[in-house]
């Protein structure tokens, strides 16, 4: 038993992420102000039994049991760094629907991760925010960078793997832009969506993708708007998911009629993102009554992009008293 000021309690806000964005297949994600948070308190009890609350009606399918993703997040952390795990309260306001290509899943990792990390700094174990990246993929279900790294380091973020290290390269978003999100009421189950991919692909879509990635990229470095209508076609994996989600040529048509300068699935979906300048609530209606039309629900946001990811809102400490449930081996790995 020793004596330690106690970090009693850490609040994390995890942003929203739009993945494979335009053609960006697996690499491209952009981080969005639409968030989930995690409040996290250290109480008394057995750490392997974590009490956690789960608040919004949008989370009422989410476990609250010891394979809650955000709680085995949050304990890799400590595994990786040899300390025993602390019981904790946990509570999680969820705002980002589940299941519909927005990282909802993404949050609770990377939730989880720097809530971990942020009361493991009173032992000098915390990381810089760049090396939660790796065990952040670890724990995403998928293995997939392109929704955990922008909603660890906001902004639009290019990833890819590169001598077994996974590396991943953030440049902010432009201001001028906002995403017009239209989100069906049903969701999309990402694995099923997989299952629907070719094995290999022709060398015509390969090179269709990347130079609309080339395109895409530099039309947003360069101002040139107009072109990412253009730069946002996809053929690797829209294409085949849209067997899923028969209307979503129309409603992205829609979207461009509208003024949107270019639009696709956000991650492996449900949900629609569209890019624009203008006219925001008109391309938000079109999308919605061209969905409608086709006997298709749902619900839309304009957002615009977080630059920040993943950040710490408030950790409180106790005075110095006595642990045995959190305790700090002097073995501890930095």
């Amino acid at each position: 038993m020793i004596l330690v000021p106690l970090p009693t309690s850490v609040a994390v806000l995890t942003p929203a992420t739009s993945a494979n964005l335009g053609p960006g297949f697996d690499t491209l994600g952009l981080a969005l102000q639409l968030y989930n948070r995690f409040d996290v308190e250290v109480v008394e009890g057995d750490p392997q039994t974590p009490h956690i609350d789960v608040q919004g009606s949008l989370g009422s399918g989410l476990s609250t049991g010891p394979d809650n993703l955000f709680f085995q997040a949050f304990t890799l952390l400590f595994q990786r760094k040899q300390v025993e795990l602390p019981t904790v309260k946990i509570r999680m306001s969820i705002n980002i629907p589940p299941g519909c290509g927005l990282g909802s899943s993404a949050t609770a990792v990377v939730g989880g991760l720097v809530a971990a990390n942020e009361l493991l700094r009173i032992k000098g174990l915390a990381v810089q925010k760049e090396e939660l990246l790796a065990p952040a993929v670890e724990a995403e279900a998928g293995n997939h960078p392109d929704n955990v790294a922008p909603a660890l380091l906001g902004g639009l973020v290019a990833t890819t793997t590169a001598d077994g290290e996974i590396r991943a390269v953030k440049t902010r978003f432009p201001d001028a832009l906002k995403a017009i999100i239209f989100t069906p009421s049903f969701p999309m189950d990402t694995v099923t969506g997989r299952k629907l991919l070719p094995a290999k692909y022709s060398r015509d879509d390969v090179t269709f993708n990347t130079g609309r990635v080339a395109l895409f990229l530099t039309a947003l470095q360069t101002g040139r708007y107009e072109l990412i209508g253009e730069a946002m076609q996809d053929r690797l994996h829209q294409p085949y998911r849209q067997a899923l989600f028969p209307s979503m040529p129309n409603i992205i048509q829609a979207a461009l009629d509208a003024g949107a300068y270019g639009a696709s699935l956000s991650g492996g979906g449900s949900s629609l993102i569209a890019l624009a300048s203008s006219n925001f609530q008109a391309i938000l209606r079109a999308m919605r009554e061209t969905a409608r039309l086709s006997g298709v629900d749902g619900s839309g946001m304009i957002l615009r992009a977080d630059q920040v990811g993943a950040r710490v809102l408030t950790t409180s400490r106790s005075r110095k008293r006595k642990v045995s449930g959190y305790h700090f081996p002097s073995n501890s790995l930095p």
